[in-house]
């Protein structure tokens, strides 16, 4: 069985190439999915996050006392259209929290070199110049809005990057590229959802916005399918109001699920459409359709809808207990619901547990580079007992990938997430056979 690599035509199609490598190239998803193309909005979150955290659950003190170590960290930061600030802010916490209880990074107190790239690509390359400049020992990031500028830049330098939530064809592709969320989840939770539950045939509503569109129709068919299920993506410009049209076209093949992917405003007009025909198909949406609005706009909320996490929030789990203890010590006024919040902490979080995974004290890039790719099983961060592993063998798609991990929740009328667990996505990444 060979996986045929995948690269997209300017129509956002799929076109074929010679099968020479097991890697998905030209796939722009989650970072640009969910930071751009779905960005700005504040994720739904447990019930937990606004009572004060357990300080004791931070462990005991165990202060980095080595000559301080230098990590880039890359975020969006605030633009017109999103406001990813939190991510920066819960990075720096994750950071702070591991130089006191955590001994650093391998004894080495943690000094990070922020960067903030405005999801603009000649900003992204400047941070690329001065991450090296700075002479960092590895780039952690979440969901940043432009990876691949940066990464032509610190990569040939010999800079490991560790990220989040992030698929470009670089990201995908390049040598020491570690990603530590699953960056297909976005459509292959919700196809592990749908063999789970039997649903089939599946109707894919998502952003029309090339990061997001082109990928759904890309992906989407091929995950599904192998969830034994069929999917049709109808792709939707942003800023439409009425979906009433797209829904009742796609009613005709009578589809069991909706799926839905884009930002909040998106997602509120769809999942209205779909309320309104009096539809009785299930529902699932990205955590990110969750807006600070929470769902008042939709007649009924988000009540029924199954939501596609980055994170397990139930906050009777350790790792969420430990994550609001974090924030609650060192996040300076951050909210703890908050998908950057999130986002941020996992990745700065995820970059340390794995070096610090492997005994030893050198932080040079090449030995922060060796330790990541021969670390254990790590406990992801806010993962529920879920584990990632950068030894290349994660995921069929990339080697860089380090876990497939998805999370489902259920939903209130206001879009407070419940009921967190780990799906099985065995088999679903698969990219097709000759």
């Amino acid at each position: 069985m060979r996986l045929l690599p995948l690269r997209f035509t300017t129509a956002g199609r799929l076109a074929a190439r010679p099968r020479t490598r097991t890697a998905l190239t030209g796939v722009l998803l989650a970072t640009s999915l969910v930071a751009a193309a779905c960005g700005g909005s504040s994720g739904g979150g447990s019930s937990g996050g606004t009572a004060k955290a357990d300080s004791a659950l931070l462990g005991p003190a165990k202060a980095a006392t080595g000559t301080p170590v230098k990590i880039g960290w890359i975020g969006t930061g605030h633009t017109q259209a999103v406001d990813a600030s939190a991510e920066e802010k819960s990075a720096q916490a994750a950071a702070d929290y591991a130089n006191a209880h955590l001994g650093g990074l391998r004894g080495h107190p943690i000094q990070i070199v922020s960067c903030e790239d405005k999801s603009v690509p000649a900003d992204a390359q400047a941070c690329g110049n001065t991450f090296v400049r700075e002479k960092v020992a590895a780039v952690a990031g979440g969901s940043p809005g432009q990876a691949d500028p940066w990464i032509k830049i610190v990569s040939p330098a010999g800079i490991p990057s560790v990220l989040n939530l992030v698929a470009t064809q670089t990201a995908l592709t390049t040598k020491n590229v570690f990603l530590l969320g699953n960056p297909l989840g976005p459509f292959g939770t919700a196809a592990a959802y749908a063999r789970e539950a039997k649903l089939s045939p599946a109707v894919v509503l998502v952003i029309d916005v090339p990061a997001a569109s082109g990928p759904a129709k890309a992906l989407s068919p091929i995950f599904f399918n192998n969830a034994g299920s069929k999917a049709t993506v109808i792709a939707i410009p942003p800023g439409t109001a009425d979906m009433t049209p797209q829904i009742q076209t796609a009613q005709k093949d009578k589809p069991a699920l909706y799926h839905i992917t884009g930002d909040p405003t998106f997602c509120a007009s769809a999942i209205k459409a779909i309320k309104a025909l009096g539809i009785k198909a299930t529902i699932t949406a990205l955590d990110r359709c969750v807006g600070t609005d929470k769902g008042a706009s939709i007649p009924g909320g988000f009540e029924g809808v199954k939501i596609m996490g980055q994170a397990n929030q139930d906050p009777t789990t350790a790792e969420y207990k430990l994550y609001s203890a974090v924030i609650d010590a060192y996040g300076k006024g951050l909210k703890t619901v908050d998908a950057y919040t999130v986002s941020g902490y996992q990745g700065m979080l995820g970059l340390i547990r794995a070096v610090n995974a492997v005994p030893g004290t050198d932080v040079t890039p090449a030995a922060v580079t060796t330790a990541i790719k021969t670390a254990p099983a790590t406990p992801y961060p806010i993962g529920g007992g879920a584990t990632f592993q950068c030894n290349g063998k994660a995921s069929p798609v990339s080697a860089n990938i380090c876990s497939t991990t998805g999370f489902v929740a259920d939903a209130s009328k206001t879009g407070t997430l419940s009921n967190f667990r780990t799906i099985d996505a065995t088999g679903i990444y698969k990219l097709g056979a000759n």
